[in-house]
């Protein structure tokens, strides 16, 4: 996991630093907010740990940045503080949406990686579970799209369109049911522990289904040949081919993370799910 640490102290930034990366852990470091800022946008990290008190910019401030910034408002924000501990602090770092408020007087050095890996993992998990919810209202909203176009077409269009559209629907159907196995699977299982790859593939997924399945089906779903013309246009046959296309790597992807829950192994960082054309 690569971490950010954040603390204006030479030595306390050395402590931790080595600690971490005793765990195990690649970790960067910034001596404030603005110095931490600079870095994420050069570096990608899996997590922040910050101190609140440090000049420029402190821990609640560069909190605030964090969760106003789309590309990081998930990204799990842990306060480690030895001064600002009390009920209005850790109210404070709560309600600008910190993950966690760490009393260093609570928990010592050689803890912090441990509560920092637990911490994360909790995080992740949620963000899983929520991501996944999502993916099923958007892959049912899919499917049942899939349906209102056959419908529309058993009076009209070619028989390789509704073939297509028919292929789909049943493959998205089959996404349908995976997925809520995966969702019943997490809920069964409190333990289970995800990882970050299993993340990263469902966030991937989530941004590819509005790129690729909706917006073919609008091109079939306004044009013309549709309910009128036995023959399909060109572009029509275009926007088939996309969701038959988009469907099976949908489908495949979730088949992926399935399997790979199931076995217990990790996920290698999957091929680039394809993008459609500007």
């Amino acid at each position: 996991m690569r971490i950010l640490l954040v603390d204006d102290s030479s030595p306390h930034r050395r402590l931790l630093g080595a600690l971490l990366g005793r765990a195990g852990h690649e970790v960067l470091t910034a001596a404030d907010g603005v110095a931490a800022l600079a870095l994420l946008e050069q570096e990608p990290v899996d997590a922040v740990v910050s101190d609140v008190r440090m000049p420029r910019m402190d821990g609640f401030q560069l909190c605030r940045t964090i969760r106003q910034d789309a590309r990081w408002r998930r990204l799990p924000f842990i306060f480690y503080s030895s001064i600002f501990t009390g009920t209005p602090a850790r109210e404070l770092g709560e309600d600008l949406g910190a993950t966690a408020y760490l009393d260093a007087k609570d928990v010592e050095p050689s803890r912090v990686a441990r509560e920092v890996e637990a911490l994360v993992a909790r995080h992740v998990r949620a963000e899983y579970g929520e991501t996944l919810v999502r993916l099923l209202d958007d892959v049912e909203f899919a499917r049942r799209y899939h349906q209102v176009v056959l419908t529309a077409l058993a009076a009209g269009g070619s028989d390789d369109l509704r073939d297509v559209v028919a292929a789909s629907a049943r493959a998205l159907d089959d996404v349908v049911a995976r997925l809520d196995a995966q969702r019943r699977a997490l809920e069964h299982d409190t333990e289970r522990q995800v990882e970050k790859a299993e993340l990263r593939l469902l966030r991937e997924l989530g941004e590819f289904l509005g790129d690729r399945i909706n917006n073919p089906l609008a091109i079939i779903l306004t044009s013309a040949q549709l309910l009128e013309i036995k023959q399909p246009s060109e572009g029509t046959r275009n926007a088939a081919e996309l969701i038959a296309d988009a469907v099976s790597r949908i489908n495949g992807v979730v088949r992926e993370i399935a399997q790979r829950s199931d076995d217990g192994t990790d996920l290698a960082t999957p091929d680039p799910l394809p993008r459609s054309p500007a």
